[in-house]
């Protein structure tokens, strides 16, 4: 895929591909101005990144409130760029679905339902130096990992439910000396939590043993959700190849979950939420550097002189008027 080779080089690419008679007739056929067109193309380039001409995510209403057209018009000045080969579509919009709406909750804290379409600007080949190769459209799946935990045939029931904890690598923060302080609330809520999801915990005991395991375990309540608790203990098992007996073979169920939880959750590792706030962090930072880079470009632009660009398009006006001119019958050669 031809990549630019600046943004000023591609605007002047779109200027000389409407001076051409090919760029005319394209143009007529879909109704766009000259000056319009222009306008458009000029804020697709702001929007791109600055050393490729990718990542123009901006929607067709963005661009027309922003330059005071309506959005039929933006999207016809798009497809002639598409058409004049200066511009692709990488990703299609579409509406998210609800795992991926999820996401863009924890990520950006925002309610999104739709996935703008990405395009990137490019330079007919006459002009391309460079070949950079783009994602084809679709590439970008979003996949949700099965965490389904099959129950164990019976006879297998017993011998799991009778396996020694085993010892592992634990957290390398110091435990805490037992105190005669009564447990957090956040324990207490964590553990009731867990029993209203494996009631089998519960069954003739004290819930207070559940918090002890939690504590034993350095299950940290303020780190976690049930939901996130749960998706984790679920994907450890199965990442180890470990098939969880039935409520009814576990001698011990709350000894028995503190064995999977040693073994399927590194209190050390991110959680979720953890991982979902670094993200967000990390997008925030890379949309303030992009953000930063279209200011430093708007601010080279607005130091142009705005004559200049008037000039030019006054000057494919005036092209464009004795081009017309030239076709017509019996004028071609008055003098």
């Amino acid at each position: 895929m031809p990549a630019w080779t600046s943004g000023a080089a591609w605007f002047d690419a779109v200027m000389d591909a409407l001076r051409t008679p090919e760029g005319e007739e394209l143009r007529r056929r879909a109704k766009v101005a000259p000056d319009t067109l222009l306008r458009i193309a000029h804020a697709d380039m702001l929007a791109a990144d600055a050393d490729t001409g990718r990542g123009v995510s901006t929607a067709h209403e963005t661009v027309a409130e922003a330059i005071r057209v309506c959005k039929k018009t933006v999207q016809r000045a798009r497809g002639l760029l598409e058409a004049l080969g200066l511009a692709v579509s990488i990703v299609e919009g579409r509406y998210l679905t609800v795992a991926e709406r999820k996401a863009a909750l924890s990520a950006h804290g925002g309610r999104q339902i739709k996935a703008a379409s990405v395009r990137a600007l490019t330079m007919p080949r006459r002009w391309a130096v460079e070949n950079v190769h783009l994602p084809r459209r679709g590439d970008l799946d979003v996949k949700t990992p099965d965490l389904e935990i099959k129950p164990t045939r019976a006879n297998a029931r017993q011998s799991d439910a009778s396996r020694p904890p085993a010892k592992t690598k634990r957290s390398t923060r110091s435990r805490s000396p037992k105190s005669d302080q009564p447990r957090s609330i956040g324990v207490q809520r964590f553990a009731a939590g867990l029993v209203a999801r494996m009631r089998w915990l519960a069954d003739g005991r004290h819930i207070g043993q559940v918090c002890a395991m939690l504590e034993r375990c350095e299950v940290d309540p303020d780190r976690w959700t049930i939901d996130a608790f749960m998706d984790a203990l679920a994907t450890g098992n199965k990442r180890a190849g470990f098939t969880v007996a039935e409520p009814g073979g576990q001698r011990d169920p709350v000894a028995y979950l503190g064995w999977q939880i040693r073994n399927a959750i590194d209190p050390n590792e991110p959680t979720p939420a953890e991982e979902a706030r670094l993200r967000a962090v990390q997008t925030r930072a890379e949309q303030d550097a992009r953000r930063r880079e279209r200011e430093v470009e708007e601010e080279r632009w607005a130091s142009r002189d705005q004559a200049a660009i008037d000039e030019a398009i006054a000057a494919m006006h005036e092209a464009h008027k004795a081009w017309e001119r030239s076709r017509r019958p019996g004028r071609g050669g008055a003098a």
